[in-house]
């Protein structure tokens, strides 16, 4: 049991953590710099950007996501000056009242969701909010739709752990708007996808609910899943891939997502041990604590009563677990 517990990464990371992470501009800059946004780090896979009214955000190089999920909140302005924004299936990007994606009429310059050009330089110099782009959406010059869009479900953690060769997935969210339902969906090479469950959603609410699925025997020494949520007129979302290896001795310990007022902790095997949960200011002020007897998968620890800032999370089973995290909450 050791080397299972010795594989755990001591990860120290200062992160906002959601369902998708959300890294926000904090000041006039390039989406290439780590600088210009709050994690220090550019737009990965799975990210909420958010460009804050007030602030630009260039573009002025080719930045290819076309394999990454991204939900581009635009407040502000996104200007692309002979740059390209490329980005996945299952992206949408949506302009809010008063924000703006601009170019300067150079034909190089393209937004592109699956391959589509969305926004063309050639063809669009402006558009103004409220306006959303995404698969369903034309081509360029018409490839974003004025008005605003609602997205039906808002996810707040998606993770996968391994129990006696049973995958168990789990994901929460923190507010529904007429869900029907979560079509699960297994792949055992992350291309061909099969789904193995469909289960019935909260349809409207804003009250936090959490889901479970066990997927019983699993084969393969790797395995993925993601969700395909589905609303009640038909259209629906996908979310992230999680990927799960079907072997002992690889226990992980991770965030998997928070809400206002929980952080979900994911433990990819069952840990054989009481293990504490603490929450902690930079202070050094404790604002929660959970103690766990032998946890398993997604658990939720309450953090109440507290003010924005960075905290520390930390896990430990007083043995060999030795977990911490800096979170933006």
């Amino acid at each position: 049991m050791k080397k299972l517990y010795t594989a755990v990464l001591l990860t120290i990371i200062i992160n906002s953590v959601f369902a998708s992470p959300v890294i926000t501009a904090i000041g006039n800059g390039n989406w290439k710099n780590n600088s210009t946004w709050s994690l220090n780090r550019v737009p990965a896979n799975g990210d909420t950007v958010v460009i804050p009214a007030g602030k630009t955000v260039v573009i002025d190089n080719v930045q290819n996501l076309s394999n990454s999920f991204l939900y581009v909140k635009i407040n502000g302005t996104l200007k692309l000056s002979g740059g390209k924004l490329w980005v996945d299936v299952n992206s949408s990007i949506i302009i809010y009242s008063g924000g703006a994606l601009i170019g300067t009429g150079n034909s190089s310059e393209t937004l592109r969701i699956d391959g589509v050009n969305k926004f063309w330089g050639h063809n669009d110099v402006t558009i103004l909010g409220p306006a959303y782009a995404n698969k369903t959406t034309g081509v360029s010059p018409n490839g974003f739709t004025l008005g605003s869009i609602t997205l039906p479900v808002k996810f707040i953690g998606f993770s996968v752990s391994l129990q006696d060769h049973n995958a168990v997935i789990q994901w929460a969210t923190a507010e529904e708007i007429n869900s029907s339902y979560f079509e699960l969906q297994r792949s055992n090479n992350g291309s061909d996808w099969s789904t193995i469950a469909n289960i019935t959603a909260a349809g409207n609410t804003t009250l936090t609910h959490s889901y479970s699925y066990t997927d019983k025997n699993i084969s393969g020494n790797l395995v993925y899943y993601r969700i395909k949520q589905v609303d009640i007129d038909g259209k629906f979302i996908v979310t992230p891939v999680r990927k799960l290896k079907n072997e002992n001795g690889n226990a992980v310990v991770s965030i998997a997502g928070a809400s206002s007022n929980s952080i979900y902790v994911q433990f990819s095997e069952q840990i054989k041990n009481t293990v504490t949960v603490r929450v902690t200011s930079m202070s050094g002020q404790i604002v929660s604590q959970e103690i766990l007897n032998e946890p398993i998968g997604q658990v939720s620890v309450p953090v109440q009563n507290r003010t924005k800032g960075i905290y520390i999370v930390s896990v430990t089973d007083g043995q060999n677990i030795k977990f911490s995290k800096q979170l933006l909450l």
